[in-house]
């Protein structure tokens, strides 16, 4: 139940921007199929169920308020997660696929992380849903 609501945003924002829609696949789609891929590893599964706990989150944030900036409080579980990737990918030796995936995951996050940093300055600044959701797609 709580998962189809994520799916249902994403769908929701495909509809609007597909620009935002190709981010968001680009983002979470890799870490996805990823974790599944190297689940043997605890990168992988901790991955999985970062990834799965973030759509039920945003899928619940976004039902309540379609479209809102808040949307970026479903990646908080990332804040610890990033640095525990960093530290795992410089002091630990993996196979050169899973280090590759490990890479993709963390810049990915990052970047992720610095959209949600302003997102949320810019809700708490009185912009409470993003421009390109009014619009009809880019």
């Amino acid at each position: 139940m709580f998962l189809l609501d994520g799916f249902r945003m994403i769908f929701d924002i495909g509809r609007v921007s597909q620009r935002v829609n190709i981010w968001g696949g680009s983002l979470n789609i890799p870490q996805f199929i990823g974790s599944l891929i190297f689940i043997t590893y605890i990168e992988g599964q901790l991955v999985l169920v970062t990834v799965i706990f973030t759509l039920i989150v945003a899928g619940q944030i976004h039902k309540r308020s379609p479209f809102s900036r808040l949307i970026g409080l479903c990646h908080i579980p990332w804040l610890p997660l990033l640095p525990w990737l960093v530290y795992r990918i410089m002091n630990f030796p993996h196979p050169i696929w899973l280090e590759v995936w490990l890479y993709y995951t963390a810049g990915a996050i990052a970047i992720s992380l610095m959209f949600d940093t302003r997102d949320i300055y810019l809700y708490s600044k009185g912009q409470t849903t993003f421009a390109w959701a009014s619009r009809d797609g880019e």
